[in-house]
């Protein structure tokens, strides 16, 4: 903008007073002929407007590649420490958050730091049209300044609830999150109890007041544009008058205008940038908050690689507490776990029977005392080499929606098809698969939603079967099965599980009487533990809990 002066004055208008100026351009185009002034300084200009468009297209390509890779690491860096972090975090936060963490408050800390470059790249054009200002007209800059400085003031007053109202939009949408997570994730329990009514209308109304929220967030960051644009139309008009009065010139007059009249979208890029930051920071508060929590890894990883089970587990005095309860879910357990044998864990609801299967697995770790694994202490060895020789199965059974093939391959990474199918027969579910409409590769659908759960628990014992882990843990698997599908899975159990080790949480009488050793849980403690022909001759706690078992046929949790 500063060539229109001597193209101007080239052209024949007045330079007015700006001497300084018009001698500084003479002395640069004083090597060029006259003649050849005019077409020269029309090529600088075209040339200085290519090179602008160049470098803001560079700017705007490099920016975005930064922004996604910030956004893009924010993501993988919250999953990677949720997946490290406490468990008790998880417990204690809803899923629904972390999920919007993950894939809305990421993106917005990209947004806000796009929003910060926005401003430096602005203020520092600010600066360099100041400079360029005050050589032309001083007078012109200060009343340039202090109009400007006016409108941004006005502008803050207008946009200073833009944080509160950021924060409103993050809760709102954590909240709005919580009724889309939950409102898919309970379809059968709003349909069982006919509440699809009330859960539309719950849906509604968050999505509502999310959506105004961020309509009052929208109307404040457009309030920075026609404020900015109004108040430059005024200034414009101003400085003629004022320029005219003080005869500063046309061409020098022109060219203020001209780069005061750029120098309107920096300014309003920077007060629009400002309210857009400020509404964002909540967002950015919140990934913070999130990765300080869970920045340490809940479980420290050993050194110790583990290859294969020798011996066998043993519990030495271990306590366990959670966080925040006095009273201890286990209380000084002793006990031994063979290889190659089963053993059952039996007990009320509440004895601690879960507890003792995460201490095992190492999802958590002893309070007090120390699990042994042949010898070693748990601790020291490498978490994943320590779980890649166990498995587990629970009544829950999850399956990906992905096909069957895909599911029981999950257990063992690059698995050939003949393994797949071979552990699919060693599981009995071989049967039924093949009357599928496209056998192996049949997609299952969310939670594996096509199959039974007697087929869901065949899928995931072949998933086990193909793993071949050292130590199988099943967390009442067979507890949500009919009578049948049980029998199917313990007759693919009993082929399966010769000279392996198993830990079973016992709810039914056949479990227990296959079992090598039976451990009885009360209260966190082991009151009994040995064959179960031993205990029952003994009389004791697990003989009672027996008996009512066969005469009541209620569980053997009491």
């Amino acid at each position: 903008m500063y060539l229109f002066i001597p193209l101007l004055e080239s052209l024949g208008a007045t330079s007015g007073d700006t001497s300084a100026v018009s001698g500084a351009f003479a002395r640069v185009l004083s090597p060029i002929p006259e003649a050849w002034r005019v077409p020269a300084l029309v090529i600088g200009l075209c040339i200085a407007v290519i090179l602008k468009n160049l470098v803001a297209q560079a700017n705007h390509i490099v920016t975005r590649y930064f922004d996604g890779l910030v956004a893009h690491r924010l993501r993988a860096r919250v999953l990677r420490q949720t997946v490290d972090s406490c468990i008790d975090y998880r417990v204690e936060n809803r899923r629904s958050d972390i999920v919007n963490t993950i894939a809305t408050n990421t993106w917005k800390v990209g947004g806000a730091l796009t929003q910060l470059h926005q401003m430096a790249v602005s203020g520092s054009a600010i600066l360099v049209f100041l400079v360029l200002l005050m050589l032309i007209s001083p007078t012109l800059t200060v009343i340039a300044a202090a109009f400007l400085g006016t409108t941004a003031l006005i502008v803050t007053l207008i946009s200073r609830h833009a944080q509160r109202l950021g924060q409103e939009v993050v809760d709102q949408n954590k909240e709005f999150g919580l009724r889309m997570w939950e409102s898919l994730g309970g379809l059968r329990l709003i349909r069982s109890f006919a509440r699809e009514r009330d859960e539309i209308d719950r849906f509604d109304q968050a999505s509502d007041a999310l959506r105004r929220r961020i309509l009052k967030m929208d109307v404040l960051w457009g309030v920075p544009g026609p404020v900015s644009e109004i108040s430059g139309a005024i200034l414009i008009g101003l400085l003629i008058l004022v320029g005219y009065r003080l005869e500063v010139g046309v061409p020098a007059l022109a060219a203020f205008l001209a780069l005061l009249y750029r120098m309107q979208r920096p300014v309003r890029e920077v007060l629009s940038s400002r309210v857009a930051f400020d509404a964002g920071f909540p967002a950015v508060e919140d990934v913070a908050d999130y990765l300080d929590r869970t920045a340490e890894p809940f479980l420290v990883d050993g050194d110790q690689r583990f290859l294969h089970l020798q011996r066998g587990v043993e519990f030495r005095d271990v306590t366990f507490r959670y966080s925040g309860n006095d009273s201890p879910a286990l209380d000084r357990v002793s006990l031994r776990i063979p290889k190659g044998k089963t053993t059952a864990i039996v007990g009320r609801s509440g004895s601690g029977k879960s507890t003792l299967m995460d201490l095992l697995f190492r999802f958590r770790d002893p309070t007090e005392g120390e699990i042994l694994v042949d010898g070693i202490p748990l601790h020291r060895l490498e978490i994943r080499s320590w779980r890649e020789r166990l498995s587990i199965m629970s009544q829950t059974v999850y399956l990906l929606n992905d096909s069957i093939a895909a599911n029981i391959g999950y257990g063992k990474a690059n698995a050939a098809p003949q393994e797949i199918r071979r552990a699919a027969e060693i599981a009995g579910a071989a049967s039924f698969i093949e009357t599928l409409p496209d056998g192996y590769e049949t997609l299952l659908g969310d939670e594996g939603f096509r199959l039974s759960g007697g087929q869901r628990q065949r899928i995931a014992l072949a998933r086990t079967i193909l793993r071949n882990p050292d130590i199988l843990l099943l967390d009442e698997a067979t507890n949500a099965l009919d009578a049948e599908s049980e029998r199917l899975f313990q007759s693919a159990l009993r082929t399966y599980r010769e000279g392996r080790t198993l830990v079973v949480i016992a709810h039914r009488l056949t479990t227990v009487e296959d079992a090598d050793q039976v451990v009885m849980l009360d209260s966190g403690r082991v009151v009994e533990c040995g064959p179960p022909e031993e205990l029952l001759a003994a009389n004791g706690p697990f003989a009672r809990l027996h008996r009512l078992h066969v005469s009541t046929g209620i569980a053997l949790e009491g």
